[in-house]
């Protein structure tokens, strides 16, 4: 316990970073002290790659060996945002997204009931056994599909971005929205499910 917060307080996203070969930093991005790393496999295959000059508070989480997220230049990312990634998250340049976003590019479960219920039971299993609770999970049936942020885009503080969805250049995503279909370019789109509420001209 007294470990678990020694760490949070002296947490340092840059030390942390150099442990891993697999995540490449541009040497001029700002991670804030916000900013963390979650593996819950063996990190075989996850790749972090963040570009020039992004600014970042976000949380990067990957929940099993599967995943890529790749940020681009100029980029800010608020803290309390988290990329869930089994798939792959491409977000842009110059992107713009607040806090407590969630951009997830899986389904977390399989919408066959049983198969939910055998994640229960292995995840107990795990627990009781002193693992990560999702260590002995079945991804072979969750459905994933990767994400595209172009660039120029602008998502308002709390929205969701579900898996498959690709966000036009300059759209606008209105705050608390939930984003389950693909966003055209230059538009404005709210609510849940987030529908166009405006069309932008491109100057």
């Amino acid at each position: 316990m007294i470990r678990k917060i020694f760490s949070k307080i002296f947490y340092n996203p840059y030390k942390f970073i150099k442990k891993y070969k697999n995540i490449i930093v541009s040497e001029d991005a700002i991670l804030l002290k916000s900013c963390t790393f979650r593996f819950d496999g063996k990190h075989k295959n996850n790749k972090v790659c963040i570009g020039k000059n992004s600014m970042l508070g976000c949380n990067f989480i990957f929940e099993s060996d599967e995943g890529e997220i790749e940020v681009g230049d100029n980029t800010f990312i608020n803290s309390g945002t988290s990329l869930i990634s089994r798939s792959s998250i491409f977000i842009g340049n110059n992107v713009t997204i607040a806090w407590d976003c969630i951009i997830y590019d899986h389904n977390s479960h399989s919408l066959d009931y049983r198969e939910r219920q055998k994640d229960i039971e292995r995840q107990n299993d795990d627990y009781r056994n002193g693992r990560s609770f999702i260590e002995s999970k079945d991804w072979s049936v969750v459905k994933s599909r990767p994400i595209v942020i172009e660039d120029n885009v602008w998502i308002g503080f709390g929205s969701v971005i579900l898996s498959g969805v690709t966000i036009g250049e300059g759209a606008i995503i209105g705050a608390r929205s939930v984003v389950r279909q693909n966003v055209e370019p230059l538009t404005v789109v709210a609510g849940n499910p987030a529908v166009i509420i405006k069309r932008l001209r491109d100057e």
